[in-house]
């Protein structure tokens, strides 16, 4: 059958990516327990979860959705703004507040939703961004559809950043500042206090995203000083995401953040099981514990010491990196092949991400296999 001239456009992109070997197909997968996966008919041990501290799968997070549900259905069935917005919504924006030390918080139906909302909001023509280089594709987007001007300095340079503000934030009325607490790619983290003090020197707004973060870092425990941008998906192992900061602001992206206003609101059983989560994340070390592991990891493999549970080992070569993570699959663990346009050109890594459940020989086993893979790879 003949192709048609949009089809043959959209073929040459596809077959472009399986060139390049970056072409994406999606498995089935089953969740077993914390640790555990089924991909296709294999069972593994993932090391691919961003669910941290283990809660998408703790008994009782499970039983707050269920008797969400059992109380209040399933779907939302409209608008905050119209009939949507559960009473649940108010305790876990308050909840949220608290944890972030801030006066008031916005709970969104995604992470990405989030950021593609309230950067608008907050910039637009005539105003200026000035971004971490390795901010994630969510924040990106934000900045485009803001039409603000954007400049990117060099990852974690202040130096860079603060030339940057010298040179032209006297050109334009408002400027936001972009990083994140812990860089998903390279689990390395940002100084937060110093990005707060260029912001205050240069009348500007700092928003940090927090979307991979173990709760550790103790700036929230003493500032408000700064927008705080997160997701329930991850640590929480819940889902949506939130915006926390002082109340003029919140309020104000309350009525100007379109995802906030047009969206159905979440279920009652995704708000449940957040707030649930919070609770258990407020008595147990698992951020320490998640932390604790990827360090255990570091040192079997000679590796420099983790600022995060995220632990990139670069391979270069896009196709290796998968041919790798295939051989790692074949002894049972589950890793992520991340390539580009995910990371840069020529960065392609193995990222392994631990969770506050993995134990010791779990993690002794991973270690033996990438170390006979590096060993015997081209690459390195």
């Amino acid at each position: 059958m003949k192709l048609s001239f949009y089809q043959e456009f959209y073929q040459k992109s596809i077959d472009e990516k399986k060139k390049k070997n970056i072409y994406r197909s999606l498995s089935k997968f089953t969740p077993i327990s914390s640790t555990k996966i089924k991909k296709d008919d294999n069972e593994l041990i993932s090391f691919c979860s961003n669910d941290y501290f283990a809660l998408a799968q703790n008994d009782e997070v499970k039983k707050a959705a269920i008797d969400a549900i059992n109380k209040f259905g399933v779907g939302a069935s409209s608008s905050r703004f119209i009939s949507g917005n559960n009473h649940l919504y108010e305790e876990l924006e308050e909840s949220l507040a608290r944890f972030k030390n801030c006066d008031d918080a916005i709970v969104f139906s995604s992470g990405y939703n989030c950021a593609i909302s309230i950067i608008p909001a907050l910039v637009g023509k005539g105003d200026l961004v000035i971004a971490d280089r390795l901010i994630h594709s969510c924040l990106i987007d934000g900045i485009k559809l803001s039409q603000a001007k954007l400049f990117r300095f060099a990852h974690n340079d202040l130096n860079h950043c603060c030339n940057l503000l010298k040179e032209n934030r006297n050109q334009y009325k408002k400027c936001l500042i972009i990083s994140e607490s812990i860089f998903s790619m390279d689990g390395d983290i940002a100084d937060i206090d110093a990005l707060l003090e260029l912001s205050k020197k240069f009348n500007s707004l700092l928003l940090i995203d927090y979307a991979h973060d173990l709760g550790l870092n103790k700036i929230d425990d003493k500032n408000c000083d700064f927008l705080k941008m997160g997701t329930l998906s991850k640590a929480f192992g819940s889902f949506g995401g939130y915006i926390a900061g002082d109340s003029i602001l919140i309020d104000y992206l309350r009525n100007f953040a379109k995802s906030v206003i047009y969206s159905t609101a979440l279920p009652p059983a995704i708000l449940q099981a957040a707030i649930t989560s919070m609770q258990i994340i407020k008595q147990d070390n698992l951020g320490q514990k998640a932390l604790n592991n990827a360090s255990y990891f570091c040192q079997l493999l000679d590796l420099n010491n983790p600022q995060s549970a995220i632990v990139p080992i670069i391979i270069g070569d896009s196709l290796e990196t998968l041919k790798i993570a295939q051989n790692i699959a074949k002894e049972g663990f589950l890793v992520s092949a991340i390539r580009p346009p995910t990371v840069e050109n020529g960065k392609s890594r193995l990222r392994i991400t631990f969770s506050a459940m993995h134990n010791k020989e779990q993690i002794k086993q991973l270690s033996k296999i990438i170390m006979s893979n590096l060993l015997t790879s081209k690459c390195r």
